[in-house]
């Protein structure tokens, strides 16, 4: 497999290299190599976002809609009326 090379990135991925500007650069690299992927003359790094990246997020994500439940249950309590509590929060 080859990737073609902008600037540190790659651009595009194909099993044989075929001519381009000469700003671009073929390299050799492994089935599992993407388009965005990093390259720094010897290594490629993935942009793709780790499990635990992936993880970590939906934590953050899980704890804002649990945290604007709360609220809305507060604000419920409170006497507000739920389009009060739409305008308030969405």
């Amino acid at each position: 497999m080859k990737a073609l090379i902008l600037n540190g990135k790659v651009v595009d991925t194909a099993s044989t290299a075929f001519e381009v500007h000469s700003s671009m650069t073929w390299v050799d690299c492994a089935d599992t190599v993407k388009a965005g992927y990093s390259y720094d003359g010897s290594s490629f790094t993935s942009n793709e976002p780790t499990a635990d990246e992936i993880a970590a997020t939906k934590v953050i994500a899980d704890k804002k809609i649990a945290d604007k439940a709360a609220a809305k249950t507060k604000l419920k309590e409170l006497g507000l009326t739920d389009d009060q509590i739409a305008a308030l929060i969405g």
